[in-house]
């Protein structure tokens, strides 16, 4: 594993998820904790060779790939998870994750460790901004892709803002970003540009000094699905179907797994959309459709 240096006491290990390291004497925290088992060990190993001590995983969410080391780092070194508490409650219940996406209990292709971690126990309950244990570490609301997601921001003024913004390759190469929220995913991009910090980093992008130029694509990338979706509504169709001709728009080829997950986030655009009284559901013939408002 690769260790960078940001600033201070501040650190990060990039990858296809960085994860955050702020150190105070010999303890460490981080900021989130890979997929699994083996993003996990690689970190406990690493910590282990500068003969320093795991005290803390701050969770900013609780999908599985920033949530799915928590389990093995808990049993190998004893620290302790610190979330909020609609993310600790899936991490806890991790199934729960699968569940909220189906809406039903979930099925054998959708019990894999991209939607489900294993579980692991939350000791910090994250109840308000601020700083929430002896490490000096911010909590920061960023709403809109997930339940309670946060950022956290380090004493070294280090901004860990998790997936409220993602690189410009993987805006091109996904297209539909999944958010449960539009709006508010919208708003976290308008707050993330009048932040000043000395660094920005996001969970699926490079650390930046300047994050207005990446909010502003993550804006543009949103904005486009939801217009994609409204075009696709010019007759009553169901979200299936727009999930389908959405995809078919952007050439997207998906797995069960990305299907579950585009389909859910084409299910914000419609609320969104509905918010705005562009689009109004209707049952028709046994299914449910949406259509432009009149």
């Amino acid at each position: 594993m690769e260790k960078r240096n940001l600033r201070g006491s501040t650190f990060f290990f990039p990858g296809k998820v960085n994860v955050g390291c702020f150190e105070k004497g010999e303890d460490v925290w981080l900021v989130d904790s890979g997929l699994d088992d083996d993003a996990g060990r690689k970190l406990a190993r690493f910590i282990e060779s500068e003969n320093k001590r795991l005290r803390c995983i701050v969770g900013t969410h609780s999908n599985a790939d920033h949530c799915g080391g928590n389990a093995f780092l808990r049993k190998r070194t004893g620290c302790a998870v610190a979330a909020t508490p609609l993310e600790a409650a899936i991490m806890e219940y991790s199934f729960m994750e699968p569940l909220m996406l189906w809406s039903a209990f979930p099925f054998a292709e959708i019990s894999n460790r991209f939607l489900q971690a294993k579980p692991s126990s939350v000791d910090i309950l994250i109840r308000s901004p601020g700083v929430f244990d002896e490490s000096g570490l911010e909590a920061i609301p960023l709403p809109g892709h997930f339940l309670e997601m946060i950022g956290v921001r380090t004493p070294d003024d280090v901004f860990f803002v998790a997936d409220a913004i993602f690189s410009e390759a993987l805006l091109e190469k996904y297209h539909i970003i999944f958010v449960l929220d539009v709006q508010s995913a919208l708003d976290t991009l308008a707050f993330l540009e009048r932040q000043e910090a000395a660094w920005f980093v996001p969970s699926h992008a490079q650390a930046t000094e300047d994050i207005r130029p990446l909010a502003e694509a993550n804006r543009k990338s949103l904005l486009r699905v939801s217009e994609a979706v409204l075009e696709c509504c010019s007759e009553p169709v169901g979200k299936d179907e727009i999930v389908r001709r959405v995809g078919v728009r952007f050439g997207l080829s998906m797995s069960i797994t990305e299907f579950l997950l585009n389909s859910a986030a084409i299910a914000a655009h419609l609320t969104w959309l509905r918010k705005n009284a562009l689009l109004a559901p209707v049952v028709e013939n046994g299914l449910l459709l949406w259509k432009r408002s009149s």
